[in-house]
């Protein structure tokens, strides 16, 4: 069975049964260096499912974008009334102890777009408690509210932002 060939710098690589096939343009082509990683994950991506196993399902095939969004908890380590509680990230309301956090990681694995994605809310003192959301994602496919953040997550690899949800407080209604 033969896949797409995935063509970046004018190479094109695909796999044909148990053979990886590679076509260049005459001379050659010069590579900038995130466009030879990302020849050399084609490469390798063509090489496994030409061997017989599926990149995907081992986790091997890294993702240029992925968007995930989660529900969190803040950890509460502290006694009553302590004021030492560390707030979120972007959040200007310490107070709230659930969060809707949307994160953007690049060229990750789905694996470790979710380890690190767990890491950094735990850093911050929360747990994920569900997952939303989480799949690859392209920047036309981003709500306009968030172009910034899958932008900046283009230069630094990760971004992350806290949605804290306001408490109830106590014998308010819930209507």
């Amino acid at each position: 069975m033969s896949s797409q060939p995935n063509q970046r710098a004018d190479i094109e690589v695909s796999h044909d049964g148990d053979k990886v096939k590679l076509k260049a343009p005459d001379g050659g082509t010069a590579l900038t260096a995130p466009e030879a990683h990302e020849l050399a994950g084609r490469i390798f991506e063509a090489a496994a499912r030409a061997g017989g196993d599926d990149p995907v399902e081992n986790d091997w095939v890294r993702i240029p974008m992925q968007y995930l969004q989660v529900t969190a908890e803040r950890l509460d380590f502290s006694g009553e009334g302590d004021e030492n509680t560390v707030p979120a990230p972007n959040s200007d309301d310490p107070d709230g102890s659930t969060a809707t956090v949307h994160c953007w990681i690049k060229d990750q694995t789905q694996n470790n777009a979710l380890h690190i994605t767990s890491g950094n809310i735990a850093e911050h003192g929360w747990f994920i408690s569900e997952v939303i959301e989480h799949a690859p994602v392209k920047r036309e496919d981003v709500e306009s509210d968030y172009v910034e953040y899958y932008d900046k997550a283009l230069a630094e690899s990760e971004v992350f932002l806290y949605e804290i949800n306001e408490d109830n407080p106590e014998g308010a209604d819930d209507a």
